[in-house]
C-alpha cells in the first residue's frame, strides 16, 4: 500500500515537471518573436546598419529575459529534485509561478520598445520583482514536502539567495525612474550577478 502511494506521489510530481519544463521552454521561446526585421527607408547598408542598431534595446531584453526565465528554471528544476510529493496547494502555488513565467514575454517587449520612458523600465523591473516574490513563495511553500530533512538547509539557502533578482528588479525600478535607459545596466548584469552569486554559493 504505501508503494503504492510512493509511486502515485511521484507520478504526480513527475507531471507538475513535465508540465512547468513546458511553460518554461514556451515562455523562452516566445521571447525571440519580438526580434523582427527592421524596416529600411533606403536599401543600403548604412540605413540596415542604424536600423540595427536600433534594435539595440530588444536585443538587450531578449539577452535579459532569456537567462532570467533560464535562471529561474534552473531553480524550479532543483527545488522540485528536493521534493517527494505535492499537493493541492503547492501546484496551485506553482501554477501561480508559472504564470509569472509565462507573462515575461510581454513586459520583455514592452521595453524593447520603450526602453526610453519610465513607466516601460518601471513595468518591466516591477515584474521581475514579481516574478521573483511568487518563486520565493513557492519555495516556501516547498518546506512541508521535503524528501529528507537533510534537504533543509539547502532550501533555505534557496529561499535566501531567491531575493537575487528581487533586489535586482528593485534597483533596476529606482534607476528607471531617474534616467530610463540606464534601467538596462543592471537588468544586463543580472546574468552575470546570479552566475558569479551561485560560483561563490550565494545563489543556487
Amino acid at each position: 500500500m504505501k508503494q503504492d502511494q510512493n509511486s502515485h506521489d511521484r507520478f504526480q510530481l513527475e507531471r507538475l515537471a513535465f508540465f512547468s519544463d513546458a511553460v518554461f521552454a514556451i515562455a523562452i521561446t516566445l521571447l525571440v518573436i519580438e526580434l523582427r526585421l527592421p524596416h529600411l527607408a533606403e536599401f543600403s547598408d548604412k540605413a540596415l546598419l542604424d536600423a540595427l542598431a536600433s534594435l539595440l534595446p530588444q536585443y538587450a531584453g531578449f539577452v535579459v529575459s532569456f537567462f532570467v526565465i533560464g535562471r529561474f528554471w534552473i531553480g524550479h528544476h532543483r527545488l522540485l529534485g528536493l521534493i517527494d510529493r505535492v499537493d493541492e496547494k503547492f501546484v496551485w502555488q506553482n501554477l501561480q509561478f508559472l504564470l509569472t513565467i509565462a507573462f515575461m514575454p510581454f513586459p520583455t517587449a514592452v521595453i524593447g520598445e520603450y526602453a526610453q520612458l519610465r513607466v516601460g523600465m518601471g513595468f518591466y523591473a516591477f515584474w521581475l520583482v514579481f516574478v521573483g516574490w511568487h518563486n520565493r513563495q513557492l519555495i516556501r511553500q516547498a518546506s512541508i514536502h521535503l524528501a529528507s530533512s537533510g534537504n533543509a538547509a539547502e532550501l533555505r539557502k534557496m529561499h535566501k539567495n531567491a531575493l537575487v533578482p528581487i533586489a535586482v528588479g528593485l534597483l533596476a525600478f529606482a534607476t528607471g525612474m531617474m534616467v530610463p535607459i540606464l534601467a538596462l545596466l543592471p537588468l544586463i548584469a543580472t546574468p552575470l550577478v546570479l552566475r558569479a552569486a551561485a560560483r561563490f554559493g550565494t545563489a543556487r
